[in-house]
């Protein structure tokens, strides 16, 4: 017969294998999402570096919508206080054909300065986008998913080489 500890022990193999499991799912899901995400980005440098700017564009307007989240204070759950987080945008008139752009803070302050945004034309996404977009993007995903490989090359050869412990031995007569 187990003894109680010999239980406890194994809830926590099962329980340890359960999160390397939900880490290897949640990367393989981040693997998905950034290979479509990976590859839009390495198609917009390709264009940024092989092809010109559009310049018959017409931006009809540039805005900030103030999007609301909670925020939490610490130890209290009463104290929750909906901040404000503006989200930017452009609106581009390019082709006969509107487009909707979702633009950084600093893209929107350089408007507002200057007026001059460098944009291209993605044909194959049929989309607007600003410069500087593909490669900046990239980098940090790339940085991103580097570490998370690391983390979890870690956990699952951590994984394979742990050996089950055995099961002590009772120790009989005279010995």
């Amino acid at each position: 017969m187990r003894s109680t500890g010999e239980i406890n022990g194994m809830g926590n193999d099962v329980s340890k294998k359960w999160i390397y499991i939900i880490i290897v799912v949640l990367a393989l899901g981040f693997g998905a999402y950034s290979y479509f995400k990976v590859k839009k980005w390495v198609r917009y440098a390709a264009i940024e570096k092989y092809e010109k700017p559009i310049t018959d564009y017409t931006i009809t307007k540039v805005y900030y919508d103030k999007g609301t989240y909670k925020k939490r204070h610490r130890n209290t759950s009463d104290d929750d206080v909906e901040e404000k987080k503006p989200d930017y945008y452009m609106e581009v008139l390019y082709k006969g054909k509107n487009y909707k752009l979702e633009i950084e803070e600093y893209t929107y302050s350089k408007y507002n300065d200057s007026g001059e945004i460098t944009l291209y034309y993605d044909a194959k996404g049929d989309e607007i986008f600003v410069a500087g977009t593909g490669g900046g993007n990239f980098l940090v995903v790339a940085l991103a998913a580097i570490v998370l490989l690391i983390v979890i090359v870690f956990l699952v050869i951590r994984l394979l080489i742990k050996k089950p412990h055995p099961l002590p031995l009772s120790k009989g007569r005279g010995e």
